[in-house]
């Protein structure tokens, strides 16, 4: 995700006169930033009705329901990257720029950036320059491409060593994923394989160099100008209530679904019998 605004992110403040330190985002988690927008716009949305909640009203608006899945997204490509061994580092939402890298791994095979993209039940195609979904174009590889050169640029000065990274397109879920060409540097991947993947990749970094590497990458420092520049302070209780409400919105109205088709063809099989009945004069 690179065009968010997190330009007012919060940060944890130790006590009055205390010294500034940069907190790690080694305690970031999976969707940090669509968490929190998420959550700040809902807090403008009235709260359903109960009539319309028993019908299975989703509390979500067509513009947050987007912040929902984009969010629903990295956290699925987060726990997939748990099943990572302890010689890979993982940061999750990581604040560069006025957006942010979803996740970073730092390990035996390289540095990798991972963007999420719940593209679940649709069909994804993939070629060396192209990104489609459903038939329509995204520039997700042309952004990689820029991402790519930005983390390179700021890791290297931090660690005071060249850093090359490569990235990673995890698609959630597809109906279907064609990759008719891999492009050098960005890997496009369904969500489920990316981990095999990573553990496949020969190795080029020491322990050692994982390790200082990764300290680089956790300062807030290295991906900003500002040691005192905020971060988002998200409230995990309330979107994981929100989830659980979305999911029972859902089956609520898979529910209803089911019951009127029920209904319906009922209706129509005695509607139909009835006919059938005057018609061979048996009424």
């Amino acid at each position: 995700m690179t065009d968010g605004d997190v330009s007012a992110r919060k940060r944890t403040a130790g006590p009055p006169g205390s010294p500034s330190v940069a907190p790690s985002l080694r305690d970031r988690v999976p969707g940090h930033l669509a968490i929190a927008e998420l959550m700040k716009a809902q807090e403008t949305i009235p709260k359903r009705h109960f009539v319309v909640r028993v019908l299975g009203k989703t509390p979500l608006t067509p513009e947050t329901k987007a912040l929902y899945h984009e969010a629903v997204g990295e956290i699925h490509v987060g726990e997939a990257l748990r099943a990572l061994g302890s010689s890979w580092v993982v940061l999750h939402s990581v604040p560069v720029g006025n957006g942010e890298v979803d996740h970073l791994v730092i390990g035996p095979g390289g540095v990798f950036i991972i963007t999420s993209r719940n593209h679940s039940r649709q069909a994804v195609w993939a070629s060396q320059r192209t990104f489609m979904v459903g038939g329509i174009r995204y520039p997700d590889i042309r952004n990689m491409e820029f991402e790519m050169g930005r983390v390179e640029r700021l890791l290297s000065t931090a660690a005071g060593r060249a850093i090359e990274v490569s990235g990673i397109l995890a698609v959630v879920a597809p109906k279907s994923l064609t990759v008719r060409q891999q492009h050098r540097d960005v890997e496009v991947l369904s969500s489920a394989g990316v981990v095999a993947w990573l553990n496949e990749r020969k190795v080029v970094l020491s322990h050692d160099e994982v390790v200082a590497i990764a300290a680089a990458a956790e300062r807030t420092t290295t991906w900003h100008n500002d040691p005192e520049s905020d971060i988002d302070v998200i409230d995990l209780a309330r979107f994981t209530k929100l989830r659980s409400e979305v999911v029972r919105a859902w089956r609520l109205q898979l529910g209803w679904a089911i019951a009127t088709t029920v209904i319906v063809v009922g209706v129509f099989l005695a509607v139909t019998h009835s006919i059938l009945m005057t018609t061979l004069g048996f009424n």
